[in-house]
């Protein structure tokens, strides 16, 4: 289960432990995990940022924001990005795929607090209140990975395996 409210150095742990459970498909390629403290070196804020290249131009990128608890000088998931689709040959300056609004599956709360996704080539936003079985609460980047490698190993759909109904705008 995903770490929130912790310290950095917990969070740290977690996630390289995760990490390090992690079973891909042979062939791929890893930039990161990062784990970014962005002001004191043992205090929230902070920022990690895994990605995963597979052969044949399609990646995963997981990113998380972690803030500073109100009361306490704790971490908790402010918002996150979990991203899986084509790239298209460009990296930046770390070697992650330059980002692109091309997309299979794209879950994330952004910088406004906003839950939800992109998913099947639709560029709309899909809000939360549309996802009936998408816990945005205990999304964890390695239930998206898991989630993505059972796909492209047995083609089943993503909303299947993460459990999700995409219900029509009203």
């Amino acid at each position: 289960m995903r770490r929130d409210n912790c310290q950095l150095a917990e969070y740290k742990a977690w996630f390289e432990c995760e990490c390090n459970k992690l079973i891909l498909e042979p062939g791929f390629s890893e930039v990161g995990p990062f784990i970014d403290s962005i002001g004191n070196p043992d205090s929230p804020p902070w920022r990690s940022d895994l990605a995963i290249i597979y052969p044949g131009s399609m990646y995963i990128r997981v990113v998380e924001y972690y803030d500073q608890s109100a009361l306490i000088d704790l971490g908790w998931r402010k918002y996150f990005n979990y991203h899986y689709g084509p790239y298209f040959g460009q990296f930046d300056e770390n070697g992650f795929p330059l980002h692109s609004k091309a997309f299979v599956l794209r879950i994330e709360t952004d910088r406004l607090n906003k839950s939800h996704i992109h998913y099947m080539k639709n560029p709309e936003h899909i809000p939360e209140d549309r996802l009936p079985g998408l816990d945005f609460d205990s999304i964890d980047p390695f239930k998206f990975i898991e989630a993505v490698e059972e796909h492209r190993k047995s083609s089943k759909p993503l909303h299947e395996i993460l459990g999700f109904n995409v219900e029509p705008a009203k």
